[in-house]
């Protein structure tokens, strides 16, 4: 019972930094269509900064998750 726990973790994790580094890539590759840029560097650059800030959501929120912060 505890594998499909940990297989469902480790899913949900690297959803939500694949969808992240598809935001990233897209909002990219619509930065460089506005600016009439090439597109071809513009989606890997979005992707991996799409990456980066996912990663650090979940870095902030793993250091932050056993805090009471009483909002």
């Amino acid at each position: 019972m505890k594998i499909w726990t940990a297989l469902i973790m480790i899913v949900a994790v690297a959803m939500v930094v694949v969808v992240f580094a598809a935001i990233g890539a897209i909002a990219g590759m619509l930065i460089a269509f506005l600016l009439a840029a090439d597109m071809s560097s513009a989606a890997p650059i979005g992707a991996l900064g799409g990456f980066c800030a996912g990663f650090a959501f979940l870095l902030n929120a793993g250091l932050n998750g056993g805090k009471e912060l009483g909002l």
